[in-house]
């Protein structure tokens, strides 16, 4: 009887396994709701004519442009077309200006050999990838232009070029490989001289099936020699295009009138508006042909480039901001490159690039004497990226673009026998939205990095993105709050997983009433590690909170007290990292896909290593498809806890594509997708935190932290300057990166710098000691001890409010480097602050500064 027991016992718990394994792999093959991500992807849906009449030119009574005739005219701008090289130029009325799409002079650059001069003549250079991974590039002048292939229309304030890149004839395949011997007499032979004819029919002799039905004899015909004279005898015999076809499908030749090279139908629009030029390549018309894929494409690399005679700067959009002086001589040095937004994270591979400042704005421009001209990405961003190199290289000239992944690449390894080979991958869907760049020209004293950044600003602010902070009488005090962090221990030998207490909430609460205590008190605090397992939390689709830390009622405490002293408690979640395989994650159905179809898991990155540290704890790359439940779910939970403030650690900064066969993502609808979900958390939380916000994200925030404070320094840059941050400026509060964990912990410098940026204070701190975050996945944080660092935070915050307490809401009207280590930064309200790094005292304007000091002019607000 007891046996029996045991029996029924040991059935009924592999029956609860058998169920537990069931569900599992229900959930892992059905995953999470996905939306429909078509609905996010912003397409033209006006058509190519097939058909255009003559290209209309309007009546120009300016001045004009040599060698070119006007298309289009609006609020003092004029475009001007070359009908023969297809070149544009905008003519500024204001100044007298005139950007060209290429340089002027490029055919007597003597730097530039024969194909960067076709570059150099090039409004398009396109990449491509043929079926076995073989790269080859086709600037549009040399594969198009010079042999006619385009074609151009008028479109509403502009002008339309249709180009065709590349060979689109069909060589031998342009005759009939098979054909009845009837058919070649009456459509060839007989509209051919009798020397001709003869020709002709000597290349065709009788199948052995079929006497009445002639073949191609390709082992003449493939000589040039005899190939250029038998479709000249073909076309003057007027065999057309449906002949060919007729014949084809008579008998039964497949893939003919098809040409196997490779070509392409890129439409390019310029157009005046708003007293700018938009220039737009609508990807839904591009055409490729065969079996090659377009993988870049550079859009006007050259224009209003500056010559060796240039003087002035391009701006980048490095971290803050950088320039590269024209002609610097840094010829020997890699030119910018960079991706906009970040590089894409769904990527296989274990090593990475240099660690460098992310580029979060989609802008760049150029500065030349008393001119410059500002250009913004405004759609296709997500997929672009900037590229910048000085004359002295290649060519003479100094120049500023945007080149656009069209698809994702990656590689594969491929294993034959002891042999490894990498095989260069691309996603075979294309992103099939618009690109659109918006060329801003500025002339005298709004013609530097200032003025490009007031530019900006306006617009953003005229679109609705940035909205003017109210008058503040007191500057912000950001501290990022370690809560729980989860690390491994072990029982009996058996490792496990744990969560350590680094800051209950009671333990922050007395952080926040030591600093009220000592003048400070409104208090920004993010709050990192509070549900979910700590800092590494599960899916936020459940929203569970971590005893360790504190309990729901200390939680509603600690932000009710940080409320009433003029601060807000800020919950930190993470949404497009998933950093655990749990019940309500599937990796196989959730996680987004590499190009190789594998399941993007991937591992923090190790700057020792040069590569991602497969010693520490991995995570997931969320699909953007899934995005929406996960916050949806997410917010419906959290609502319950009555909280006013949320901070998102990556939905602002984080951009990934998902390669998944059934359901590809580019990264510029994920940024739509994205975006979305931040009007949503809006919508519940008005004072939202975000941390590295890009440029697409800053109109959903309140506060953003860990802002941008200096450049990557590239070799081939000169200056670093603060753009991000005067853009924003008087639109929302921000903060660099905690103060206390930067490698600079010279908190004087430090001061100087925040008063630069006109930036808060910001740091991080634990309760507990941070030696406590030894040999877990956070020991990065070695400095967090809050008793450590909260007197000097509190004197350095002191002194940064009395400065900048009554600047919150104004602009950030200029910024100048008067000399090396000293700079000077003017507001709207009149204001300026003269910051001098150096060891040295210096005199600027009658204002004398102390080495390591500063001194503010004007009625501060």
């Amino acid at each position: 009887m007891i046996k029996r027991q045991r029996l029924y016992t040991v059935l009924a718990s592999g029956t609860a396994v058998i169920l537990m394994t069931a569900g599992l792999l229900y959930m892992n093959n059905r995953g999470l709701p996905a939306i429909e991500v078509a609905a996010y992807l912003e397409a033209t849906t006006e058509a190519i004519p097939a058909e255009t009449e003559t290209l209309k030119y309007l009546a120009d009574t300016s001045q004009g442009v040599p060698g070119m005739q006007l298309v289009a005219e609006d609020q003092g701008l004029a475009l001007y077309y070359n009908e023969e090289t297809t070149e544009i130029a905008v003519r500024d009325g204001a100044s007298g200006e005139i950007w060209y799409s290429n340089p002027k002079e490029r055919t007597q650059d003597g730097l530039a050999s024969a194909y960067e001069k076709e570059v150099l003549s090039s409004q398009l250079n396109i990449s491509f990838r043929d079926a076995i991974g073989t790269l080859e590039n086709f600037p549009n002048f040399s594969t198009s232009i010079t042999n006619k292939q385009f074609v151009a229309a008028n479109v509403d304030g502009g002008i339309r070029i249709t180009y065709t890149l590349g060979d689109t004839s069909l060589g031998i395949d342009a005759l009939p490989r098979l054909i009845s011997k009837q058919r070649l007499e009456e459509k060839v032979l007989l509209k051919l001289d009798a020397t001709a004819a003869r020709y002709a029919s000597a290349r065709y002799y009788p199948t052995k099936d079929n006497p009445d039905v002639l073949e191609r004899l390709d082992g003449q015909i493939s000589k040039q020699l005899v190939l250029n004279k038998m479709l000249d005898a073909f076309e003057t015999a007027g065999y057309t295009a449906d002949d060919l076809a007729y014949d084809n499908q008579e008998n039964g030749v497949e893939g003919g009138g098809v040409s196997d090279k490779p070509s392409f139908v890129i439409p390019v629009e310029y157009r005046l508006d708003q007293g700018s030029l938009v220039v737009i390549v609508p990807l839904s018309q591009v055409e490729e042909s065969g079996q090659y894929r377009i993988r870049n494409m550079d859009l006007l690399a050259y224009f209003g480039a500056a010559d060796t005679r240039g003087e002035g700067y391009m701006f980048v959009p490095d971290g803050s901001g950088s320039l590269i002086h024209l002609n610097n001589g840094k010829v020997k040095e890699e030119q910018y490159v960079q991706r906009v937004y970040g590089a894409d994270p769904n990527d296989n591979s274990l090593s990475r690039p240099q660690v460098s400042e992310s580029a979060h704005m989609p802008v760049f421009g150029l500065k030349n004497g008393e001119h410059a001209w500002f250009a913004v990405i405004e759609k296709g961003d997500g997929m672009a990226s900037i590229s910048a190199d000085i004359g002295g290289r290649q060519n003479s000239y100094n120049h500023v673009h945007a080149t656009f992944s069209l698809r994702g690449e990656d590689e594969l390894e491929m294993y034959t026998s002891q042999k490894m080979q990498e095989i260069q991958l691309l996603s075979e869907e294309p992103y099939r939205g618009d690109i659109q760049v918006r060329y801003h020209f500025l002339h005298g004293e709004d013609a530097s990095y200032s003025g490009m950044a007031r530019l900006y600003q306006q617009q953003l602010v005229d679109g609705g993105v940035l909205k003017p902070l109210e008058e503040q009488t007191e500057l912000p005090f950001y501290v990022s709050v370690l809560g729980a962090v989860d690390q491994k221990a072990s029982f009996l030998g058996v490792p496990y997983r744990t969560t350590l207490a680094m800051t209950t909430y009671e333990q922050a609460a007395r952080m926040a009433a030591k600093l009220q205590q000592e003048g400070v008190s409104r208090v920004q605090m993010r709050y990192q590690g509070w549900f979910g397992g700590g800092f590494s939390h599960h899916t936020p689709t459940q929203v569970k909170l971590d005893r360790e830390v504190g309990s729901r009622s200390e939680l509603q405490e600690l932000s009710a007290q940080l409320q009433q002293s003029g601060g807000t408690l800020f919950p930190d979640v993470a949404f497009q990292r998933i950093y655990h395989d749990d019940s309500r994650f599937a990796p196989s159905s959730d996680a987004a896909r590499f190009v190789t179809k594998e399941t993007a898991e991937l591992y923090p990155y190790s700057p020792a290593l040069n590569r991602m540290d497969q010693s520490k704890d991995s995570y997931y790359l969320l699909s953007a498809a899934k995005l929406p439940y996960v916050v949806g779910e997410f917010a419906e939970t959290i609502s319950k806890l009555e909280l006013s403030g949320l901070s998102l650690r990556d939905l602002g900064q984080v951009l990934a594509s998902d390669y998944r066969d059934s359901r590809v993502i580019h990264r510029e609808t994920t940024k739509n997708i994205v975006k979305e979900q931040l009007g949503k958390l809006q919508q519940e939380y008005p004072s939202m935190m975000l941390s590295s916000a890009n440029a697409y994200a800053w109109g959903y925030a309140e506060h953003v932290v860990d802002v941008p404070q200096g450049s990557s320094w590239f070799n081939i840059t000169d200056e670093q300057v603060p753009f991000y941050e005067m853009v924003i400026h008087g639109y929302m509060n921000y903060a660099a990166s905690p103060l206390n964990t930067t490698g600079d912990q010279d908190l004087r410098k430090q001061l100087l710098r925040s008063l630069e940026l006109g930036a808060a204070p910001h740091f991080q701190w634990t309760h507990e000691p941070s030696s406590r975050l030894k040999l877990t996945n956070y020991d990065s944080a070695y400095a967090t001890a809050y008793e450590d660092w909260i007197n000097d935070a509190v004197v350095l915050y002191k002194e940064a409010n009395e400065v900048l307490k009554g600047l919150g809401n104004q602009q950030m009207t200029g910024h100048e480097r008067i000399q090396e280590g000293v700079v000077r930064v003017t507001y709207s309200g009149g204001t300026t602050i003269l910051v001098n790094y150096t060891d040295d005292r210096v005199t600027v304007d009658g204002v004398s500064v102390g080495k390591m000091d500063y001194a503010v002019e004007g009625v501060s607000q």
